[in-house]
């Protein structure tokens, strides 16, 4: 009897039982295809060997599943592009999420996901946080800006980046809980270039993406990025849709996000207690009290969003202490995606 090799990858995703997972396997691999990755890692060489067939033919299959996200490039070999079946779920997820080709799918693929992650993902990541992603401060009325550095800052994180590409937010086209901008997701350098190797999204100037950010801000969004000293991508996230954020929100999850170094102050003195700030703050940190607007700062994400449009200024971002600081020694998440095919 032949092996179910769709099971196997729901299997080495770590959801060998998932109905939404292996049903959304199904519609977007063969069962051929899903044999191919089942070899995997391989040079496409190694792969006319296993599978006895010839090397051209190996090469355009690998390429061709490389091009839909469902495999990535680890290396370049003197043999080729070294293929390789991605089981890290999430990433997994966004790399099909990313991509409008599967719109064809129509409502009910992305349906499967938001079923997959809500009911399953969510709860098996709580054993697997890392902090992959952090918190960026928007940068303004920050109390010492002489404490910022240029990968806290996403207007920073920009303007070092030699190449951007701009793309739809695969949360929110998954959750579909708001009508926030869709387009707002930026990849930088290696995870830019992957993305246009894969033809997704459209390359950006910096202007441009600095224009992303601002409405971004404008619209209540939280900017975040991968948790390392060079960051590859920055997000524009809510707590209704981000894989990350609503683990926080909504699951409670409090680890999934490393904050920013910072945490919002209200002057008392400076407050009209006019209630912005406690409409902007999407992590439950600013409380009315009879004394006026107070934040909880273990609840603060140091996102800035408050302070950003306070009326009043009142709102300043201070330093916390250094002990709560958490390294910035995550950024794995999007280790996968900066291998692309060598320019013919």
């Amino acid at each position: 009897m032949k092996k179910n090799f769709v099971n196997q990858l729901a299997e080495r995703l770590g959801y060998p039982n998932s109905r939404p997972l292996l049903a959304i396997l199904e519609r977007i691999v063969s069962e051929d295809e899903a044999e191919w990755m089942a070899h995997l890692p391989a040079t496409p060489y190694d792969l006319a060997l296993r599978m006895r067939m010839d090397e051209t033919s190996a090469a355009a299959g690998l390429e061709d599943l490389f091009m839909r996200g469902l495999v990535l490039i680890s290396d370049q070999t003197p043999a080729g592009p070294l293929y390789v079946f991605d089981a890290n779920p999430g990433r997994f997820m966004d790399m099909i999420l990313i991509d409008p080709r599967y719109k064809v799918y129509g409502q009910e693929f992305y349906d499967l996901w938001r079923d997959f992650y809500n009911n399953e993902l969510v709860y098996k990541a709580r054993s697997a946080e890392k902090f992959s992603f952090r918190i960026v401060p928007v940068g303004q009325k920050i109390e010492d800006k002489r404490s910022i550095l240029p990968q806290e800052r996403a207007e920073m994180i920009v303007r070092n980046a030699k190449k951007i590409v701009v793309q739809e937010c695969p949360c929110r086209v998954r959750e579909r809980e708001c009508d926030n901008p869709l387009e707002v997701c930026l990849a930088l350098d290696k995870t830019a270039q992957y993305n246009l190797s894969r033809g997704l999204g459209r390359e950006i100037s910096t202007d441009e993406a600095l224009q992303v950010i601002a409405e971004a801000e404008k619209a209540g969004l939280i900017h975040e990025t991968d948790n390392t000293e060079h960051p590859t991508v920055l997000c524009n996230c809510c707590t209704c849709c981000c894989v990350f954020l609503k683990a926080i929100a909504v699951y409670q999850q409090a680890h999934v996000v490393s904050k920013s170094r910072y945490y919002a102050h209200i002057e008392a003195q400076e407050c009209s207690v006019c209630g912005v700030c406690l409409e902007r703050c999407h992590f439950g940190a600013i409380f009315r009290t009879d004394d006026g607007m107070l934040v909880d700062s273990r609840r603060c994400y140091g996102c800035g969003l408050c302070s950003s449009t306070c009326p009043s200024d009142a709102i300043t971002l201070r330093m916390r202490d250094p002990q709560e600081i958490t390294p910035f020694n995550g950024g794995e998440f999007m280790k996968g995606m900066t291998k692309v095919p060598a320019q013919k």
